[in-house]
C-alpha cells in the first residue's frame, strides 16, 4: 500500500465514521480500510430476550486456558486445533443440535445474517466445510463479562490445515443479545494488523502486549442490544471488562480465494 493510500486510511479511522452493510463496505472492511460496520436493529429487543432465555436453560462452558474467563454455548476451532481436527468434527453434530434447539424456540440470527450478505454481495456464503468431515460449526452464543486481553483472531495463522486456514481476510460478527446499562464492556480495536513477526508479543495461548499497538489508531464502540457489529479479526483488539451481563451470537467470517464467504465458529 502505498503512502497516500495508508494516509487516505488512516483518515477514515481517524474520523470514525459509522458504515452500514453493503457491497462497498463490506469489501473496505475485509481491505482494513475501514474500521467497523454496524448493522442497527438487525433483531428486536423481543428476539434477543427470548434467544438469552433459551439459551440460559442450558450450560455455558468456559474456553480452556484462557483467561480473563470466557463463557460460551457452542464450540471453536481454536479450542480443538491443540486436540485434533477428527475431534472437532465429532464434536460438530451434538454442538450444531443444541444451537438449533435454542435457535428453532427463538429466531435464527446465523441465517438472517447470511441473508443478508448474499443480498448485498451476490456471493455464495455458506458454512464452511471441510473434505472428509463436512461442515464446520458456526454461532456461539457467548458471555464476556471479565474482558479479554489484547488479541487477533486470524484462520491462516492459527489454523493451519483447516479449511479455515486458506481465506484472504477474516471478520467477526457480533449480535449484542443482552449488555448491563453502563459505560463499560466496550471493544477497542486497533488500526494494527498481526504479522509473522509479531509472535514476539505473546504472552500465553492467545494474548499479546500492549506493545505490538503503540501508536496505533483506535476505535472504541459501545454496543446496542439487537445491534450487530462486523469488523477485521486480524486488527489487534480487546473487551473491557465490565460489572453485568453482556451476552452475543457471534461467528468468524472469511473470504475465499474464489469469492465465496464462510463462516464457523
Amino acid at each position: 500500500m502505498t503512502a497516500i493510500s495508508n494516509k487516505i486510511k488512516s483518515k477514515v479511522w481517524e474520523n470514525k465514521q459509522e458504515y452500514s452493510l453493503t457491497t462497498e463496505s463490506l469489501r473496505m472492511l475485509l481491505e482494513n480500510q475501514i474500521p467497523l460496520i454496524r448493522l442497527k436493529e438487525f433483531a428486536t429487543p423481543q428476539e434477543c430476550e427470548s434467544l438469552v432465555a433459551q439459551a440460559q436453560s442450558f450450560n455455558f462452558n468456559s474456553y480452556q486456558n484462557v483467561y480473563p474467563k470466557i463463557e460460551r454455548i457452542g464450540i471453536t476451532v481454536f479450542e480443538y486445533n491443540q486436540i485434533s481436527k477428527a475431534a472437532y468434527f465429532q464434536a460438530v453434530e451434538r454442538a450444531t443440535q443444541l444451537r438449533d434447539s435454542i435457535l428453532a424456540a427463538s429466531f435464527n440470527p446465523l441465517e438472517r445474517l447470511m441473508m443478508k450478505i448474499r443480498e448485498c454481495t451476490g456471493a455464495t456464503v455458506r458454512i464452511a466445510s471441510e473434505p472428509h468431515y463436512g461442515s464446520y460449526y458456526a454461532g456461539l452464543i457467548r458471555k464476556i463479562e471479565q474482558g479479554t486481553q489484547l488479541h487477533v483472531d486470524y484462520a491462516p495463522f492459527e489454523q493451519l490445515g483447516w479449511e479455515v486456514c486458506t481465506i484472504t481476510a477474516q471478520l467477526s460478527w457480533n449480535l449484542y443479545l443482552k449488555f448491563s446499562p453502563n459505560s463499560h464492556g466496550k471493544t477497542r480495536i486497533y488500526d494494527r494488523q498481526w504479522q509473522p513477526g509479531d509472535n514476539q508479543y505473546k504472552l500465553d495461548s492467545y494474548g499479546y502486549s500492549d506493545t505490538v499497538i503503540a501508536d496505533a489508531d483506535m476505535i472504541t464502540f459501545q454496543p446496542y442490544v439487537g445491534d450487530v457489529f462486523i469488523f477485521n479479526t486480524r486488527n489487534f483488539h480487546i473487551v473491557e471488562p465490565m460489572d453485568g451481563q453482556r451476552v452475543t451470537f457471534t461467528s468468524a467470517i472469511g473470504l475465499l480465494p474464489n469469492g465465496e464467504i464462510i463462516l464457523w465458529s
